[in-house]
C-alpha cells in the first residue's frame, strides 16, 4: 500500500482537489465542496474551474512553499545554502537538507518530489478537460483556465528541474532532467522515464508560450483586488518565461521576458516595498503563492512567531544586528523588510520576520512572493552583462535602478565585467533573501557553498560548511518510492 501513496501517477495525486480549496476569484476565505465528477467526468465549465482552484491550493502544501514539512521551494534552498544557519533553538526538523546528508529514503526529499506532481495532475486534468466545455461564446473564459494549467504545469516541472536535475545545460541530450507529465493517467502501467535537459527545456518553453499566447486574451481581470495577486496572469506567466530563459542561458529571450514583465509591474517603491510581506500593500507583487487565514506561512520553519523561536538566522555576511554591516544595512529599505531585532532566551538576536504574519499580527500567517519585479530586474541585468560587452551599461543601469530603489543615499556604480557579474549577484542574495533562490543560484551558476560566521559548531549551526561544486547533493536523490513502482526512471549519480 505504501508506493500506492508515492507514486507520482497515482489517483492519490489529486486528492488536493477535494479537501481545502479557496474562492475562484481571489483564493481567499472559501472553501468549496468539491466532488469527484469535477476531476473524473465534469459536467460544465465552473467544475473544470474547481479543478484549476485546486491546484492553486497544492501550493500551500508543507513540501512547496508552506512550512509544515520542508518549505521545499520558499525557504529551503535558502537554508540549504549560506544565506541562513541553524541556531540553537532549532528542533532539528530539517538537519537532512540543510546538512547536505540526504538519501532517497528521505521524507522530506520525497515531499519535495511528490508536491509538484500532484499540482500537475491538477492542471492536466484542467487541460484534459476544458476543450470539452469550450464555445465561442466562453473562448476568452477557456484561455484563462487552459492559460493558467499550462503555466503551473510549466512552473512546477522547472522547480522540481532545479531540484533533482544534476545539470542546468540547456543543450545537453544526455543530462537528465524529470519526466514532464502532460496527461493525468492513474495506470499502473504507465512509467516515464526521465528526459534530457534538451527535451526538458524545449516541453517548458512550449507549455509557457502557450500560456502567455492564451492569457492575453481573457474574460476577465485573473487578479481583480488591489493588494493580492494569487494567481497567473500575463505577467505571471511572461516572468516565468524570464525565469527559465535566465537557467537556460538564452540571454536575448531573458531580456525581453524581464522587460514586458517591467512594464506591466513596474518596481515598488520604497513606501510600498513593506507593504508586500503583510500584505498591505500589492508593491510589485507578480504572483504570491497566497495562505488566509489559518492556512499558515512560509516561515515557520526559520522564524516560528507564535513562540518567537528562531531556528534558522541570517548570517553575519548578510546582516547584523546593528546593521552597520553585511550585504543588507539599516539604509536599505530591505534591512527592516526582512529583519528585526528580537529578544528571548538567549538575548537579542537578529530575526527573519518578513513572514510573521498580516499587517500587525504576529501569527506566522503570510503569503509567498513566486515572482515579484525586483528579480526581472536582476534577471535583464544578468542576461545582458553576459550576452555582450556592448549591454553592460544597460546592465549597470538596471543594477543602479534597483539598488536606488532600495538604499538611501546610494550613489550609482560604473562597473564592467568580472566585478559586474559579481555585484549582480550579490545583489539577488539582497533582493532575493529567503525567497527561494540562493542555492539554485549558486549551482546553476557553479559555485561551491562556504558557510561562515560560527559554522562548524554544531550548538549553534550546521557541522558541515563547504558544499563544493561538484558534490553529487547539488542534485537530490529521486526518492526510493518512486523507483520502486517505476522501473524506466533512472537515479541520480552517486545514491
Amino acid at each position: 500500500m505504501k508506493k500506492s501513496f508515492k507514486h507520482i501517477f497515482l489517483a492519490t495525486t489529486v486528492f488536493s482537489v477535494l479537501t481545502v480549496g479557496c474562492s475562484k476569484s481571489d483564493l481567499i476565505d472559501l472553501y468549496p465542496q468539491f466532488s469527484l465528477s469535477a476531476v473524473n467526468s465534469p459536467a460544465n465549465m465552473d467544475q473544470v474551474e474547481e479543478v484549476l482552484t485546486g491546484a492553486y491550493q497544492g501550493f500551500r502544501s508543507g513540501s512547496y512553499y508552506g512550512d509544515g514539512s520542508g518549505s521545499g521551494f520558499s525557504l529551503m534552498p535558502d537554508m540549504m545554502s549560506d544565506n541562513l544557519l541553524e541556531t540553537n533553538e532549532s528542533l532539528a526538523n530539517y538537519k537532512s537538507l540543510t546538512d547536505w546528508v540526504y538519501a532517497d529514503d528521505d521524507a522530506l526529499v520525497s515531499g519535495i518530489w511528490s508536491a509538484p506532481y500532484a499540482i500537475i495532475a491538477n492542471a492536466n486534468i484542467v487541460l484534459r478537460d476544458v476543450d470539452k466545455f469550450t464555445t465561442t461564446e466562453n473562448q476568452t473564459r477557456a484561455n484563462r483556465l487552459k492559460g493558467q494549467a499550462l503555466a503551473i504545469r510549466a512552473h512546477a516541472h522547472f522547480d522540481l528541474f532545479r531540484f533533482f536535475a544534476t545539470s542546468y545545460d540547456r543543450s545537453s541530450t544526455t543530462e537528465l532532467a524529470v519526466p514532464y507529465v502532460t496527461e493525468f493517467n492513474v495506470s499502473p502501467t504507465v512509467k516515464p522515464a526521465r528526459i534530457s535537459n534538451k527535451d526538458f527545456y524545449d516541453k517548458v518553453i512550449a507549455d509557457l508560450n502557450a500560456a502567455v499566447g492564451l492569457l492575453g486574451n481573457v474574460d476577465q481581470t485573473i487578479n481583480p483586488l488591489a493588494i493580492k495577486r494569487p494567481m497567473i496572469d500575463l505577467a505571471g506567466a511572461k516572468a516565468m518565461q524570464a525565469r527559465v530563459y535566465l537557467y537556460a542561458g538564452m540571454w536575448a529571450e531573458a531580456i525581453q521576458a524581464a522587460t514586458d514583465v517591467i512594464a506591466l509591474r513596474p518596481l515598488a517603491s520604497p513606501a510600498n516595498f513593506v507593504g508586500m510581506y503583510n500584505e498591505t500593500d500589492a508593491g510589485e507583487i507578480i504572483w504570491n503563492a497566497q495562505f488566509d487565514a489559518g492556512q499558515g506561512g512560509p516561515g515557520g520553519g526559520v522564524y516560528f512567531s507564535q513562540n518567537n523561536r528562531s531556528a534558522y538566522a541570517p548570517a553575519e555576511e548578510i546582516a547584523t544586528m546593528d546593521g552597520t554591516t553585511g550585504l543588507l544595512q539599516s539604509n536599505d529599505i530591505r534591512y527592516d523588510a526582512y529583519f528585526r531585532t528580537i529578544g528571548g532566551p538567549n538575548g537579542l538576536r537578529l530575526v527573519v520576520s518578513k513572514y510573521r504574519g498580516k499587517a500587525a499580527l504576529t501569527d506566522g500567517n503570510a503569503n509567498f512572493p513566486v515572482f515579484r519585479t525586483g528579480e526581472m530586474y536582476l534577471i535583464r541585468a544578468e542576461a545582458r552583462a553576459r550576452i555582450s560587452p556592448a549591454q553592460e551599461a544597460q546592465a549597470m543601469a538596471d543594477l543602479n535602478a534597483l539598488r536606488s530603489a532600495r538604499i538611501t543615499g546610494y550613489v550609482p556604480e560604473n562597473l564592467t565585467g568580472a566585478a559586474l557579474l559579481t555585484a549582480i549577484a550579490n545583489e539577488r542574495r539582497r533582493e532575493l533573501f529567503a525567497e527561494g533562490h540562493r542555492f539554485f543560484d549558486l549551482k546553476r551558476t557553479t559555485k561551491s557553498i562556504v558557510r561562515a560566521g560560527g559554522c562548524g559548531d554544531p550548538s549553534v549551526s550546521p557541522a558541515v560548511c563547504t558544499l563544493p561544486s561538484t558534490a553529487r547533493e547539488w542534485a537530490l536523490p529521486i526518492p526510493f518510492d518512486e523507483r520502486s513502482v517505476n522501473g524506466n526512471i533512472q537515479q541520480n549519480p552517486g545514491y
